[in-house]
């Protein structure tokens, strides 16, 4: 089966990194993909040296670009719904018109809120073309689409923490996180922290902190491995700190309508259902303090509190990575609703 994914670089790395995830799983599952995109050096930035024959990038911005070029697809997948009003160029027309009865998905953003189930594999239906678009729903239950986790590393050793006592910490975050406040509590705690970002942020670490390297995304669970506590954001480093279980703050894309706030509390009741009433209200102070939602609150008081009970975190993080592992896959459920597709024309 050959699939055709559509990519638009928005935001930096993260709508390239979950499209490239995809298509590499996609590709080593035995089919060939082709990923189309609008930004050559996030891509030539996430790659990796020796990526999968059966994956072709293709630059709709290079001058020899012509969608009559692609091979046929079996299968045409939209992250995120941006093909149509994002593009300087509206590549869903011609692709429509060159595929008419191809199956197309138009593959949301990954939430926890409680509409999601209704709404996964729903469909629409352009009244002037004919075209049917099915709607797939990435989330943490069985009725959505699961998350990508036929990639999963295995788990790794149980950790401990230094003779100090010292955990280590790695952080990825949005420019508007709260850095020189985790600066400070991360020295109070003693802890060691691991800054990815820092050559793009042109950030002055202390001593404490190092400067991680950019690797490509094949390597980047193994960067997590190497930590304790996880301070991730987005939405695909957010989904591997929790297969790499481990303890996580995650740092939502913020929102002018601040829709960011509503997922963000939607995942971190899911998240911490089973929790007593300390630990959870701890960890969501800090979760909102991070994500700015919170700016009276004291991130050193925050951070120093959770990291009292790490221990029970980190025995809840394993547990949560098998349940994302036993619930929905994304890559087998979007295999099999094609292998059982209705076109994408009304004929």
């Amino acid at each position: 089966m050959h699939v055709l994914i559509i990519c638009k670089v928005i935001d930096n790395y993260g709508d390239a990194g979950f499209c490239l995830r995809l298509a590499r799983a996609i590709a080593t599952q035995g089919h060939s993909v082709t990923l189309l995109h609008d930004n050559a050096a996030v891509f030539e930035d996430l790659l990796e040296p020796n990526p999968p024959k059966a994956l072709d990038l293709c630059d709709a911005q290079d001058a020899a670009y012509r969608p009559e070029k692609l091979p046929q697809p079996d299968l045409i997948i939209e992250p995120f719904g941006t093909s149509a009003e994002q593009w300087t160029h509206r590549h869903d027309v011609p692709l429509k018109a060159l595929f008419p009865n191809c199956p197309w998905i138009l593959l949301d953003y990954l939430s926890a809120e409680s509409w999601v189930e209704g709404f996964h594999k729903s469909q629409s239906i352009d009244p002037k073309t004919g075209h049917r678009v099915t709607y797939f729903y990435p989330g943490f239950g069985e009725r959505t689409a699961g998350v990508i986790h036929c990639d999963a590393p295995a788990l790794a050793q149980e950790p401990r923490q230094d003779q100090g006592g010292r955990l280590s910490l790695f952080v990825f975050c949005y420019a508007n996180a709260p850095l020189e406040e985790l600066m400070a509590a991360s020295r109070a705690s003693g802890d060691l922290v691991g800054f990815a970002g820092a050559a793009m942020r042109k950030v002055d670490l202390p001593p404490h902190w190092r400067a991680l390297p950019f690797c490509p995304q094949t390597e980047f669970d193994n960067r997590l491995a190497e930590h304790d506590v996880l301070f991730v954001r987005g939405e695909d480093s957010f989904v591997r700190a929790q297969l790499a279980g481990k303890p996580l703050v995650w740092q939502i894309y913020p929102t002018d309508d601040a829709a960011h706030a509503v997922k963000l509390k939607a995942f971190f009741d899911v998240y911490s259902a089973a929790w007593a009433p300390a630990e959870r209200n701890a960890l969501w102070r800090l979760w909102t303090i991070w994500n700015r939602l919170d700016e009276e609150g004291d991130l050193m008081d925050a951070w120093l509190e959770v990291r009292s009970f790490w221990p029970i975190l980190h025995a809840h993080s394993r547990r949560w990575r098998t349940h994302l592992q036993e619930g929905p896959e994304l890559v087998k459920e979007l295999l099999t609703w094609c292998a059982q597709r209705s076109p994408t024309f009304d004929k």
